[in-house]
């Protein structure tokens, strides 16, 4: 019987769209600072390919950039610059914000399950589900930065479901991510739906069974439906 549902925050409890948009466009504007004449819809459309092409989403955002310089050594220096105007902008909230939606359904699904997170993310976001007034209902929550383990290290699953006390078919898991977040939850034998949202990682949608959710929505309305779908059903 599942007992615990955890969940990942970038692009699942909080929305990135602002950030990765901000990123998106810095690359842009600096490879036409540095005289190369591309335009923004041809660079999106170029970032959209790679990122669905994977294996590696996150990669196909450098990857984008290369696809317009010369060689290696430009990339990194282009790189660089686009990602410190990116850095500047996203300090305030590297975390993104609270995705409109998602409070009820935490409510919805703690009525019947303990809660916890998994995220590669900062410290400062356990501070920040705490000031959405949403800290109560997690159990459990595993930061990459404070335990040392990151996503997609199956260790960081088995560490939180230590702390939550639950054996992995006891457990689902919410991710937004094939890679990152559906792929080491199974191996580490969790159940799994694919939040699949977002501008960057909604793109890659592999064949690979192992990489494959038991689940798979597409907008909030249906999250709470597809744990429980989920929960209710036979495992592997």
């Amino acid at each position: 019987m599942i007992q615990m549902v955890f969940f990942d925050i970038g692009d699942v409890l909080f929305d990135e769209t602002p950030q990765h948009s901000w990123l998106f466009h810095a690359l842009l504007l600096t490879l036409r600072a540095h005289g190369k004449d591309v335009l923004w819809d041809d660079f999106n459309a170029t970032r959209k390919q790679l990122a669905a092409r994977g294996p590696n989403p996150e990669a196909a955002i450098k990857g984008t950039l290369a696809a317009y310089c010369a060689n290696d050594s430009e990339t990194e220096v282009l790189w660089h610059e686009a990602r410190d105007t990116y850095q500047q902008m996203r300090k305030p909230r590297p975390f993104g914000l609270l995705l409109d939606g998602i409070t009820p359904v935490l409510r919805d699904l703690r009525r019947d399950f303990r809660l916890g997170i998994i995220a590669n993310q900062h410290p400062p976001v356990a501070q920040a589900v705490a000031d959405y007034g949403l800290a109560p209902l997690f159990d459990v929550v595993v930061i990459s930065e404070i335990v040392h383990l990151f996503k997609p290290d199956p260790a960081i699953f088995r560490y939180a479901l230590d702390e939550a006390g639950v054996a992995p078919p006891q457990a689902v898991f919410v991710g937004d991510r094939p890679d990152n977040d559906i792929g080491p939850a199974k191996a580490a034998g969790m159940r799994t739906v694919r939040f699949r949202r977002g501008i960057q990682y909604v793109h890659y949608n592999p064949d690979d069974p192992a990489l494959t959710a038991d689940e798979t929505v597409t907008d909030v309305s249906e999250l709470a439906a597809a744990v429980r779908r989920v929960a209710g059903s036979k495992g592997p």
